[in-house]
């Protein structure tokens, strides 16, 4: 009767042992097959992420640094909080500093970074608010302590949640400075050139003009791509980030020639080029008019037919910004004030983001107190 009795414990153990060993296998198998498909997942998102630092920018106008990111891949990006940001930059008195900055939601202080704004085609955001989804762009500010050096360059970093980084430096000329550029910024459809600051010209050479000037004709005319006559020299620049424009004195440079009259201008003092400044609304409309044709600049005739660089300055007044997410526009314009080419046509031209120039020829903006 013993005997029965072991074998009975015996086989209900071997029984109750068999089915704990399964049961530990099936819950092995399931954690490895969750394990391995929060794998794939992750490893497909990775696949899926990229992002591009467009541009990075130093705001004189703020003392804040501003970075552009694409999200060129096919994966919407949130948890900033979780985004790592580090800028290696020298100060004023020479020491390095490499700093990690931490994700603020307001205002950022000392050494943090903030999402300013998320924008599709130059509009803020009204799909998926807080998400960066893909073709959407980043507008990051972010506030150094101590301040890059004058006369420095500066590299940052950024890796998003799920590890995937790219890099982009920016300067701190110790001066403002800007330069239209060639790429483009849409505004309800409609197409302008950027206006970037501390940033030389980093693309392939664009050529602006004026539709022809008759003999004899005054007139003032708007430049436009020769490429693409829909593109007018309307050049902005986002105000995000940027309280007040200061009162400064701006000097305007022109890389600039008439061309088709060799006889074009024919008289000194005739034919120029010149500005005018306005706020845009981000929805395309004009919020006010700062100054209209100013900055003129104006050839000679025996500079007839040539590149050159001319320059002529303009005081702005000075502006407090209504809503940071208006643009700064600058527009170029051709103008004969007395008799126009000789025999005509005659036309009026301007070379934007031109790399192979040196600083000093290009076409920019410089403000000075």
């Amino acid at each position: 009767m013993a005997t029965i009795v072991v074998c009975i414990v015996c086989v209900a153990l071997i029984m109750l042992g068999g089915m704990t060993l399964s049961q530990g296998i099936l819950t092995s198998a399931d954690t490895t097959a969750l394990s391995f498909e929060k794998m794939i997942t992750r490893e497909g998102d990775l696949m899926r992420t990229s992002v591009t630092a467009l541009r990075a920018e130093y705001l004189s106008w703020s003392d804040l640094v501003r970075v552009t990111v694409d999200n060129n891949g096919q994966y919407k990006l949130g948890d900033f909080d979780k985004w790592d940001i580090i800028v290696h930059y020298e100060d004023g008195g020479g020491t390095i500093y490499s700093s990690w900055l931490p994700y603020t939601e307001g205002t950022p202080g000392d050494n943090a970074w903030q999402k300013a704004c998320i924008c599709l085609g130059g509009q803020p955001e009204f799909f998926e608010p807080g998400l960066l989804n893909p073709e959407e762009e980043l507008i990051i500010l972010a506030r150094l302590n101590p301040l890059p050096g004058d006369n420095t360059s500066a590299d940052l970093t950024l890796t998003t949640h799920n590890g995937i980084s790219d890099s982009i430096s920016f300067l701190q000329p110790g001066y403002t400075w800007f330069t239209p550029h060639s790429e483009s910024i849409f505004i309800t459809g409609n197409e302008y050139f950027q206006l970037a600051e501390a940033t030389p010209c980093d693309g392939d050479a664009v050529t602006i003009t004026t539709d022809a000037f008759a003999a004899d004709e005054v007139a003032r005319k708007i430049l436009y791509d020769e490429n693409q006559s829909s593109k007018t020299a309307r050049i902005l620049f986002p105000l995000k980030g940027i309280s007040d424009i200061p009162a400064q004195t701006w000097t305007v440079y022109y890389r600039c020639r008439t061309w088709g009259d060799l006889q074009f201008p024919n008289i000194n003092g005739d034919v120029n080029f010149n500005i005018d400044i306005l706020i845009r609304k981000a929805d395309g409309t004009i919020r006010t008019t700062i100054a209209s044709n100013v900055a003129d600049a104006y050839l000679t005739t025996d500079e007839a037919g040539t590149w050159v660089t001319k320059s002529a300055t303009y005081a702005f007044p000075g502006y407090t910004v209504v809503d940071d997410s208006d643009y700064l526009e600058i527009v170029f314009y051709g103008e004969t004030d007395n008799s126009g080419p000789e025999n005509g046509p005659g036309y009026m031209q301007i070379i934007i983001d031109d790399n192979t120039l040196a600083i000093s020829d290009q076409t920019r903006i410089e403000c000075s107190p």
